[in-house]
């Protein structure tokens, strides 16, 4: 049976009786037949393909959009990490002017000696030796370890700081204590109960320490202070009062010319009198006391010198 050449299509208009015809040739149907499958892997083919390059765009994209944000988290941990040297670099500065007063002595110690009870006055004679006082959303692990160590370096940094205020004032403290003799001379009489050199032989409270040595010996402040008498008290004669803080305050008696003046500001070894023999005295000599919230304390407590 032979193939047949031609394909014949009829197109019968629905208002017109005219039908047109088109022949085909067999060989475009059955080469029609044959290519359309391919065409249409081939289309599934390109579709796939678009499919594919339109997701490694979006990853792209994606992977664009990770990089930026990793670049500003890099920035934010590097300006971190810059704010926590600073910090460090604080510490280290606050270390270096702690090492600059580490020779401060123990106010504890100190208290203890300031409520010790008196001594007799006549046992209280011992030279010129002194007794000395004692001295968010979740974060990652990289976040959670940078936040314990910026953490512990603010907590160190608040520590050190409030050690350096404290230490400050106790530096403070120490400049005020009257640690050094206010006078050269010879103790002739301790703090405590003694028989009194004029009137009635009876016992009565010393509450000080007697230095002698010749008129116009140097008297000088122990500690800094203000002045805060300079003049003449009963029993005293011409006297000179240092107000050295923390309730602390010296009195030198029995002087014969004072140096300062009311509310003088005075540093430790500046002159503000001369011994004298003004006043109740058997002799020239300066009459030094110490005195705790106007309790009068034992000065040897605080004289840090032979």
């Amino acid at each position: 049976m032979a193939l047949n050449r031609f394909y014949t299509i009829m197109i019968i208009p629905e208002n017109s009786s005219k039908p047109r015809q088109y022949q085909i040739p067999a060989w475009v149907v059955r080469a029609s037949l044959v290519s359309l499958p391919i065409l249409v892997i081939i289309g599934i083919t390109l579709f796939l393909d678009y499919r594919f390059v339109a997701n490694q765009v979006f990853e792209n994209r994606e992977l664009q959009s990770e990089n930026r944000k990793l670049r500003q988290n890099v920035q934010l941990y590097q300006n971190r990490m810059e704010s926590l040297e600073s910090s460090l670099d604080r510490i280290e500065n606050f270390s270096a002017r702690l090492k600059m007063i580490t020779n401060l002595m123990d106010r504890d110690n100190l208290s203890q000696l300031i409520e010790a009870s008196p001594p007799n006055a006549s046992s209280n004679i011992s030279g010129n030796d002194a007794t000395a006082g004692g001295a968010s959303p979740p974060l990652s692990s990289f976040d959670l370890q940078f936040e314990k160590v910026s953490t512990q370096a603010t907590g160190l940094e608040f520590n050190l700081h409030n050690l350096y205020e404290l230490l400050s004032d106790q530096k403070s403290f120490l400049n005020a204590l009257p640690t050094k003799k206010p006078a050269d001379g010879f103790l002739t009489s301790g703090f405590g109960v003694r028989v009194s050199p004029i009137g009635e032989a009876v016992e009565k409270m010393h509450e000080g320490l007697d230095i002698a040595n010749s008129v116009g010996t140097p008297i000088r402040a122990p500690a800094q202070g203000t002045i805060s008498f300079a003049g003449r008290k009963s029993g005293y004669g011409q006297i000179v009062i240092v107000d050295h803080g923390y309730g602390l305050e010296t009195w030198y008696g029995h002087t014969s010319k004072i140096l300062v003046k009311l509310g003088q500001l005075v540093r430790r070894g500046q002159q503000i009198a001369l011994i004298g023999n003004s006043g109740g005295s058997t002799g020239p000599h300066v009459h030094y006391e110490v005195r705790v919230h106007g309790i009068p304390v034992d000065p040897l407590n605080y004289i840090l010198e032979n």
